[in-house]
Parts: structure tokens; C-alpha cells; sequence
């Protein structure tokens, strides 16, 4: 094969700086508040901790079940002898953490340019589609204080597991359109549809003056307090850490497809255990009151094709050179 075609980790990780920086360019000159600018790279740190702490309890997990001697010392070995791919996956662990500050500074600031209108239309779509009935009506028993703690933080470890685990993959046309993928559902897809499309989500309905269509939502504390967070930024016009306001689309539905989707490629071993907490993250979204189920269908669709176009791009250009193009 012409070494030329062969697809190299540099081609995905190119332009995810690339996503990442103009993301972060555009966040910083336009937010017309920086308060919230600092405050919000405070989540980097407990990012690297947690990718560290995850990282090394796989490692320790996966070479105990290969029955390796001393597991721990295998991991300090590989810190040392290769101390150029560790430095590699800790320094793409840390991109990934910037990027998604970088969505932290887009998502006030899109609030801020454009008010939201799209949610009466998106309760309406989702009511079309469960033949006259709200959705999350048929999933009250699921908004307990114990799911609202898995959607958030069950969710955020298993993305981490998962981008350690693609991180980790040999350089293949699947692991760039995997990763570029990832990039581009934080910079591209999530931005560009709420400005399309702007909703706030089920639990601020009736502050946004729609009514009192869901209020008879189940009132968890994790919910009711971050609800609370956001609508006091929002309502005052502030631009505060990990502030922002978006139904459309689902980040985190569209995140679970591409968790899906690259166990999918590298351990279909564990897609029953992935495809359950997928089901739990969906559904969540829409009974915890953050999203319409419209918005999960939107974020899972982009995130496939994204998948999809990305993955025969790459493709194609790690096909070889026809024979009359080879080098002698």
C-alpha cells in the first residue's frame, strides 16, 4: 500500500485542534460577559483526574483478566517504555476537555443572540409522534433522584471510558471518523442546529410563558437544582461556568450514539451492557425533563452520519494507489 494513503492519527487529530480553536476564538470575542470564561476551565482539572482515575482502573481491570503478573507494575512500565504514546493520549484526554470548555463559552453565548422559539413546535412533534400523548407522561416512573445522578455523572464516565478506549485503538480510517466525529458533535453539530432550531427543553416551558404544559414533572433535587442554576444565569443575562441553555439536539443522546457506535467497532462484546445504558440515557433525557424526544432522534442521527461520511472519507483515502500510480 502507498504509504501516503494510509490513514494516520494526525489526519483526525488536525482538524479536531482545528474545531477546537475556532470554537474557542469564537467564544471569547463574541461572549460579551467574560466572568464565565475562567470559571469554566476549572472543569479541565477534574476532567484529567477523572480520564486518569478511569484510565488506569480499565487498565487494571483488563490485565487482571489476562492474568498479567503485576498489573501495576505493567502500568508504570508502559509510562516509562512509552512514555511518546502516553504523552499522545494524555495530551488528546486534555483537547477533548478544552473542546468541551469551548461548548461552555458557545452555548451562553448563543442564548444570548437567539431567543428561544422552537419549543412549543418540538412538544408538538414529540405528541404527534406518541399518538397524542406527551412522552414523558409514560415515563414518570423513571424521574427518581437516582437516575437524575446516572444521566449526568454515569453518563460523563462512560463517554470518558469510551474515548479512552478509541484513544487507545491502532490509527484506522474507523478510529478518525470516531474521533473527528466526537470533535465535531461539540463544535459543529450542537451549535449550528440550536441556532437552527432554539428550545430550551420541558423543565423551562412555563418560565419561557408556553404554560404549565409539564408541570406535573417530577421534582428531583439534581434536576431542580440545576434547572435553577441555569434559568438564574439565563434570566439575568450572565454568562457564569457551565452555564448555557439547549434542548435541540440532545449532546447527550448524540454522545450515547457515538459511545454505541465505536463499541460497536472495537467490543461488540460489550454492546448489551452500552446499548442498556444507551436506552436508560434516552429515555432519562426526555423524563428528567431536559429534552424532547425529538431532540435525542436529532443528536443520535447527526452523530451516526457524521459517523458515516467521516468513516468513507477516511476510507477512501486509505485505499491504494491503483498499480500504474505505484512506484517502480
Amino acid at each position: 500500500m502507498d504509504k501516503a494513503s494510509q490513514v494516520a492519527d494526525r489526519d483526525w487529530l488536525a482538524p479536531s485542534i482545528v474545531l477546537t480553536l475556532m470554537s474557542g476564538a469564537v467564544g471569547i470575542l463574541l461572549i460579551p460577559d467574560h466572568s464565565g470564561v475562567v470559571p469554566a476551565l476549572a472543569v479541565l482539572p477534574l476532567w484529567m483526574i477523572g480520564a486518569a482515575i478511569l484510565g488506569s482502573i480499565y487498565a487494571l481491570f483488563a490485565m487482571m483478566s489476562a492474568r498479567v503478573e503485576s498489573p501495576l507494575a505493567c502500568i508504570g512500565a508502559f509510562f516509562v517504555q512509552e512514555r511518546r504514546t502516553a504523552a499522545f493520549l494524555t495530551f488528546c484526554v486534555f483537547l477533548a476537555g478544552v473542546n468541551m470548555t469551548t461548548f461552555m463559552w458557545i452555548k451562553p453565548l448563543l442564548n444570548h443572540l437567539i431567543p428561544f422559539w422552537a419549543d412549543p413546535l418540538l412538544a408538538d412533534i414529540d405528541k404527534a409522534i406518541f399518538f397524542g400523548r406527551d412522552p414523558w407522561t409514560l415515563l414518570t416512573w423513571s424521574n427518581t433522584t437516582a437516575a437524575a445522578i446516572f444521566y449526568h455523572r454515569g453518563w460523563f464516565i462512560l463517554m470518558i471510558l469510551t474515548l479512552l478506549a478509541v484513544l487507545s485503538a491502532p490509527p484506522s480510517p474507523k478510529k478518525s471518523a470516531l474521533m473527528l466525529t466526537y470533535f465535531m458533535l461539540w463544535s459543529v453539530v450542537g451549535p449550528v442546529i440550536h441556532a437552527l432550531i432554539p428550545a430550551a427543553g420541558p423543565v423551562f416551558f412555563a418560565q419561557l410563558g408556553y404554560g404549565d404544559r409539564f408541570s406535573e414533572l417530577g421534582d428531583v433535587t439534581e434536576t431542580r437544582e440545576a434547572a435553577a442554576y441555569l434559568w438564574a444565569i439565563y434570566s439575568g443575562g450572565g454568562f457564569g461556568p457551565g452555564s448555557g441553555i439547549s434542548a435541540m439536539p440532545s449532546l447527550h443522546v448524540a454522545t450515547t450514539a457515538w459511545m454505541i457506535t465505536a463499541v460497536h467497532v472495537y467490543s461488540r462484546l460489550w454492546m448489551w451492557p452500552m446499548a442498556i445504558a444507551a436506552l436508560a440515557t434516552i429515555l432519562l433525557s426526555v423524563s428528567l425533563g431536559w429534552h424532547y424526544a425529538v431532540d435525542g432522534v436529532v443528536g443520535a442521527a447527526a452523530a451516526l452520519l457524521c459517523y458515516k461520511a467521516l468513516h468513507i472519507f477516511y476510507g477512501s483515502r486509505s485505499k491504494p494507489a491503483p498499480r500504474s500510480m505505484m512506484p517502480a
